[in-house]
């Protein structure tokens, strides 16, 4: 094992992953030269890089965008980036900053680009990441995420299955994913207990369009809230938080068609959007006229 490798890096800086949060650095180059590969890179790019760890996409990065600024919550690697790996390079910024406070769209009108992003992401924070994505999408040119397998399976799930719910929902209708390829525990120091699947993300237009992202994702949120409970017992509550009356949602349910005796879980992201639509214009109209 050579001198670069990650365990005798972290053992000749005395450092040990921490399980808490979720640390399992990538051990081949030529891995890490394939996910930044999928980025597809110009001199122009600028990247945000989510948990550079030791830097091995880093490296690779650096040699294709004209920026980097990767965002590392471990100090104690900061500080390795910052004073060894990186030290006396312009083009990358190391900070030691949560991606979760990370204002993708203030930093994009800074920089006055778009930004590329990918990162291995740790599974603690995925779901709140990938949400955070979903509202700060503007500024994201496309990205390049490493999950764990059975996130990737969420993300491109169909309706009706088990792995179908709100990240699903939310995700599809705001990108265009697609799976490159998966990566097993070998891969990495040390070896997570699961895969790990590359995936490229992309904003996109969605067609049809809401009226309102945040109503969407409300209406999305209600309607899987208790996946055994049936849209009648979820969005058509007199407790439901959209602020319409059991009767009116009823109403909208049945103007699209849709069964109230049916779950979240088997309407697809168009029923969702024409539903949360239907909906907003219902209430919109209740508002106007008091």
């Amino acid at each position: 094992m050579s001198a670069s490798s990650p365990p005798n890096i972290l053992r000749r800086l005395g450092l040990k992953p921490d399980k808490a949060r979720g640390q399992h650095f990538l051990l081949h180059p030529h891995q890490a030269r394939r996910i930044v590969a999928s980025l597809e890179l110009t001199s122009d790019d600028i990247v945000v890089e989510i948990g550079p760890g030791l830097g091995a996409l880093t490296v690779f990065l650096a040699q294709e965008a004209r920026r980097v600024v990767a965002l590392e919550l471990d100090r104690r690697l900061c500080k390795y980036l910052k004073e060894e790996l990186f030290a006396g390079i312009p083009r990358v910024d190391i900070y030691c900053h949560d991606v979760l406070q990370f204002d993708f769209l203030r930093f994009s009108q800074e920089v006055r680009a778009p930004l590329a992003v990918v990162g291995n992401l740790p599974y603690q924070i995925t779901s709140p990441l990938l949400f955070k994505l979903v509202a700060e999408k503007e500024a994201v040119s496309r990205a390049v995420l490493m999950l764990q397998q059975e996130v990737g399976h969420r993300l491109t799930a169909s309706p009706g299955t088990k792995d179908y719910g709100v990240l699903t929902v939310l995700m599809q209708y705001h990108f265009t994913m697609s799976q490159l390829f998966s990566l097993g525990p070998a891969n990495f120091f040390p070896p997570p207990q699961v895969n790990s699947v590359v995936m490229h993300l992309a904003p996109r237009e969605p067609k049809p369009r809401t009226r309102d992202d945040q109503w969407l994702t409300r209406v999305v949120k209600t309607a899987f809230s208790s996946r055994r409970k049936t849209l009648r017992n979820t969005l058509a509550s007199r407790k439901n938080p959209l602020g319409l009356s059991p009767e009116a949602i009823l109403a909208a349910l049945a103007a699209q068609g849709i069964d109230p005796q049916s779950r979240g879980e088997t309407l697809s992201v168009s029923q969702f959007v024409d539903l949360a639509n239907e909906l907003w214009d219902r209430r919109k109209k209740i508002l106007e006229t008091g």
